[in-house]
């Protein structure tokens, strides 16, 4: 056997710190006593050595990611996790994990015969609602049965439960863990193989208060051999948690929600916590509402077309007083009137409270059909996706992309966005159709009239490489103000085929930043752009460095005092920013396009 000194500790660690960020009654139930069988490589050296018995009884044993034949052998991307904890993905059951035994011991109840019995007698024992048991057959499907001790020397017994052979198997909390073969050491790597299932005992309401001492298995049928690697449990408590029912009356700006909870369980109010990111709240966590003494409220001053994740929590008349965590909820509220500063990056087509499912008409009448012609793409033909694009081929065709209502009313507004053309299938440019036009609108009412701002169209057609239309709302202060691109094929039957691409749509405020305005006065231009392997800056007199960044801000390369041409061969297809520092301390932004 390895000796892995740290197993113990990091467990420990691993344990709290998963048990805090789930934040829900889950807890593991690590075994003290009872595994008779090590059946988990890991650590230097052959599997023989670190193994006492194979899973399936012809010579198979799990191995661990820490796992290697030899200390320069490469290092293993599958296996067993080295801290021993499995993170269940069964879909029912969020947040479960489970404590294995060490990777370094025996860590399976191996039950080879029918008949054969074992009892695992855990370190701390719980009182359960339910017990969640991971295990695995090997070399074919068994059967055993399962024997709950409790602590008043009472017990419940389930019998027949089936153990599905280690490979392709349904309900498996983890699977893709890889194998190995004692006899010769030969690794088999396996995206979905072997698998640990998770099988689920619902303990007796009158056994439900009972501390759980330990637990006996036995096998009762099957050519299989069973292995039991653990069991979690959730965990009784007199306080339960409240289960959460369907969101009710949403809004723009407000959401109804409402939760059930057990008879039995005495409930003086209930917290909420709510938040746009689905991280868990902890026992510490402070809530948004407090001292509720219904089961529902609503929810109020949230913002439009965003989505929110809520838990609630049970403050009881008993001992223990306060619940867990519910498992969380989730709502996005409503479109409503936005108020800058906005930007739609197209991450996803055509936006929260966007509509691209509008066609025909003109901008006099305003659009009569639901079919969408702007659909994603990659901007100017890089990638399939982060940008929004029409192709204009055939005739008679006419597209609307519409956007959510804006509440300028405040005024200083400016909207922008960036824009370019290329042929259907490449990235090269491509001329207009001689009646094609591409035309940004406004409406002051929310859409029932439109006003053109600008027009494409064959004598001014947009190139391949990346341009900014700004445009300043001077004269648009309204509170319902909606925009629009409207894509028009025409009548003639023209040759040309080609995408008209919008990316980065922003509306804000009109008055320059600093860094905007040092940036106006330093204008920097790189070709070519698009681009294959390198681009050249216009002036680099009094550049300090060069950062280049991708568009959701990772900065993949910095270069000092550089030179007019600069090597970007090892990025891939795609959009990046470069950013230029001069010695004076102000900035400037170019969009570079990466074919």
């Amino acid at each position: 056997m390895k000796i892995n000194r740290l197993f113990g500790a990091l467990s420990l660690c691993a344990l709290f710190s998963g048990s805090d960020i789930l934040a829900q009654n889950f807890q593991t139930m690590p075994v003290q006593s009872g595994y008779t069988a090590d059946v988990i490589a890991n650590g230097i050296g052959s599997s023989m050595t670190s193994t006492t018995m194979d899973v399936d009884g012809v010579s198979f044993a799990f191995v661990a990611r820490d796992f290697q034949l030899t200390s320069s052998s490469t290092a293993l991307t599958y296996g067993i996790p080295t801290n021993g904890i499995i993170n269940s993905v069964v879909a029912s059951t969020p947040g479960l994990s489970y404590q294995l035994g060490s990777l370094s011991a025996n860590n399976s109840l191996r039950l080879a015969n029918t008949g054969d019995s074992g009892t695992l007698t855990f370190g701390t024992p719980k009182a359960a609602f339910k017990l969640y048991m991971l295990s695995t057959s090997g070399s074919g499907a068994s059967a055993v049965n399962v024997t709950v001790n409790f602590s008043d020397n009472t017990t419940q017994v389930f019998s027949g439960i089936s153990l599905l052979d280690w490979y392709n198997g349904a309900n498996y909390a983890i699977q893709g863990i890889g194998r190995i073969n004692r006899t010769n050491d030969v690794l088999e790597a396996n995206s979905t193989n072997p698998r640990l299932y998770q099988s689920v005992l619902n303990i007796d309401a009158a056994n439900q208060a009972k501390t759980i001492q330990s637990i006996t298995v036995s096998k009762s049928s099957g050519v299989g051999i069973p292995n039991i690697f653990a069991f979690s449990a959730e965990a009784f408590t007199d306080c339960s948690a409240p289960t959460l029912q369907p969101v009710g009356a949403l809004s723009s700006n407000s959401a109804q929600v409402s939760w059930t909870v057990p008879a039995t369980t005495q409930a003086a109010s209930y917290d909420i916590y709510y938040s746009t990111t689905n991280t868990a709240p902890t026992s510490t966590t402070t809530p948004n509402i407090t001292g509720i003494t219904g089961t529902s409220t609503t929810i109020g001053s949230l913002s439009s077309i965003t989505t929110y994740y809520y838990w609630v929590r049970t403050n009881c008349n008993t001992a223990t007083s306060q619940s867990a965590w519910s498992f969380s909820g989730t709502f996005t509220t409503l479109c409503g009137n936005v108020v800058p500063p906005y930007t739609n990056t197209f991450s996803s087509v055509p936006g929260g409270c966007w509509n691209a499912s509008l066609s025909g008409g003109t901008p006099a009448s305003g659009p009569n059909g639901t079919i969408a012609y702007w659909v994603q793409d990659g901007f100017l033909n890089a990638g399939t996706t982060g940008a929004v694009r029409m192709n204009l081929y055939s005739t008679g065709r006419a597209g609307w992309l519409k956007t959510v209502p804006f509440d300028l009313s405040a005024g200083g507004y400016r909207v922008k966005f960036d824009y370019g053309i290329t042929t259907y299938s490449g990235t090269v440019a491509s001329p207009m159709g001689s009646d094609d036009i591409v035309q940004f609108l406004v409406s002051n009412d929310g859409g029932v009239t439109w006003n053109v701002l600008k027009t494409w169209g064959v004598n001014d057609t947009p190139s391949n490489v990346l341009a900014t239309y700004v445009y300043n709302l001077t004269a648009n202060t309204g509170a319902n103000t909606v925009f629009a691109l409207y894509g028009n094929d025409g009548a003639v039957d023209d040759s040309q085929d080609y995408n008209f691409y919008i990316d980065n749509f922003t509306v804000e405020s009109a008055q320059l930043g600093t860094s905007e305005v040092n940036a106006q006065k330093k204008t920097v231009n790189i070709h070519p752009n698009p681009f294959k392997e390198t681009v050249t800056i216009s002036d680099t007199r009094d550049m300090k460095s060069v950062t280049v960044t991708d568009v959701s801000g990772r900065v993949l390369k910095t270069i000092e005092n550089p030179t007019k041409e600069i090597n970007l061969s090892s990025l891939n297809a795609g959009l990046y920013l470069l950013t230029i520092q001069f010695k004076d301390g102000s900035t400037s932004t170019v969009k570079a396009i990466k074919q």
